[in-house]
């Protein structure tokens, strides 16, 4: 298997419970049910992190773990990606949706 596949794989095994919440689906279906299974909202998803980068992303959604200080990024072509929440901000079409303090 390709690695970026691999990756996603491997992030939504460990992610399952917390995705399971975003897509009201039973965690143990996250893992098991054939892709794309998925619903990644139209619009852009923007984060802001401490150090002022930004990141982009279309037909994305994200979740955020407090407990794992982690904010998750699930992309619908582009890989999931998972990035420090210290400090971040979200944006769902340019609205603050989330900001930790």
């Amino acid at each position: 298997m390709f690695p970026v596949p691999a990756l996603a794989q491997q992030i939504e095994r460990e992610w399952a419970s917390e995705i399971a919440s975003f897509d009201v689906r039973p965690p143990e279906k996250v893992t098991t049910d054939a892709r794309p299974w998925l619903r990644f909202p139209a619009g852009v998803l923007r984060i802001e992190l401490m150090d002022g980068s930004e990141i982009r992303f279309s037909y994305a959604f994200y979740v955020v773990s407090e407990v794992r200080r982690t904010i998750a990024v699930f992309t619908e072509h582009c890989g999931h990606h998972l990035y420090p929440y210290h400090e971040a901000k979200i944006y769902r079409d340019d609205v603050l949706v989330y900001e930790q303090v």
